[in-house]
């Protein structure tokens, strides 16, 4: 308990911090412009959308890239060796401060994708129909180019609509979402551990841009391509589909394992390196 409470601790210190604010402003704006057509065609059709937009923001790889350059951000601080955990540090052992930042990344993951999810259905809000459905708008952009004429900027795909109910693929984008930036976390704080933060952040963005190799990649290629491409595994929308009788990304076991697996070692060498490196605090936010 007093681990979770260490770990809850640093987590709220990271939400006070001015990179966390520029963070959620930025992405604000940018839900703002990608829910906008989605106003303008419910204005148009007097008929309200369903609050469930989440999964398919997350289809389209341009969001991609600007949601996960925001959690190189968030992240870029690393490796957390701000001048106030000094005395954290000396207090409490390097392990366990090494295990708080690690449960902390967790928990800021988990914050990112709910501040997204709420986010996404304020902005429509007074545009929505509270159904534990698809909903007529959403089928219609679906069956029809709708999209095109006005302008959407992610695709609502009939397949994830026939596959999925609303409810499953919106925790499924949570729970993808939430895995896939720890990893980018806790790989950004391992890489910086072993070489420096350049090294952390330039790895980062190399593989967050792989998202553009899967979706430039031959059908017959893609998922083949795509198992090395965890950034591209938060298109939960062709978790499970598939393009000319080929199958888009992992399944959905091989996407879960390969994220634990990679949170527990990236976590692993974390925890053995901060005890054998050489502690240089800065004074930065």
């Amino acid at each position: 308990m007093k681990q979770l409470h260490y770990s809850i601790q640093i987590f709220l210190q990271k939400l006070r911090q001015s990179r966390m604010y520029t963070l959620l402003i930025l992405e604000t704006y940018i839900l703002y412009i990608y829910v906008q057509p989605v106003i303008k065609f419910s204005q148009d059709v007097k008929y309200p959308s369903t609050p469930w937009l989440l999964p398919f923001l997350f289809s389209n790889i341009y969001f991609i890239f600007l949601f996960m350059l925001g959690v190189v951000y968030m992240f870029s601080d690393v490796p957390f060796m701000q001048h106030y955990y000094m005395y954290q540090i000396v207090r409490i052992g390097r392990k366990r401060w090494a295990i708080g930042q690690i449960v902390s990344i967790i928990f800021q993951s988990l914050f990112l994708m709910f501040f997204h999810l709420s986010v996404s259905i304020l902005w429509i809000i007074r545009h929505c129909e509270w159904k534990l459905e698809w909903g007529k708008l959403l089928h219609t952009v679906a069956l029809t180019n709708a999209s095109a004429h006005y302008g959407f900027l992610f695709e609502v795909p009939y397949s994830a609509i026939q596959k999925y109910s609303p409810q499953e693929l919106t925790i499924l984008t949570l729970f993808i979402g939430t895995f896939v930036i720890a990893f980018t976390g806790v790989f950004m704080f391992a890489i910086c551990l072993i070489l420096n933060r350049y090294w952390a952040i330039a790895a980062a963005v190399a593989m967050i841009s792989m998202v553009y190799l899967v979706h430039n990649a031959n059908p017959a290629m893609i998922q083949k391509i795509s198992a090395f491409a965890p950034v591209s595994w938060i298109q939960t929308t062709n978790i499970g589909t598939k393009m000319y009788n080929y199958y888009t990304r992992p399944s959905l076991t091989y996407i879960v394992c390969a994220l634990c697996i990679g949170i527990l070692i990236f976590s692993i060498l974390i925890i053995w390196r901060v005890n054998n490196v050489e502690f240089l605090f800065s004074k930065e936010d």
